[in-house]
């Protein structure tokens, strides 16, 4: 490939793209741990009063 200078300037974009991508990747993984902890937490506490209620038929054995 030719090393001219709109060649140079799409290298500089393409890299500042992937530098930025992991920035944004990072916040957009923590923003979904945090959603996901949230439906976890919620279906557990779902999961324990149904049991406890009677609404779920769960068998230890």
């Amino acid at each position: 490939m030719m090393a001219n200078v709109p060649n140079f300037f799409y290298w500089i974009a393409a890299g500042a793209l992937l530098f930025g991508g992991v920035f944004f990747l990072r916040f957009i993984l923590k923003f979904a741990w945090k959603i996901m902890r949230v439906v976890l937490i919620t279906l557990a506490a779902f999961l324990i009063a149904g049991y406890l209620f009677g609404f779920l038929d769960i068998i230890f054995r």
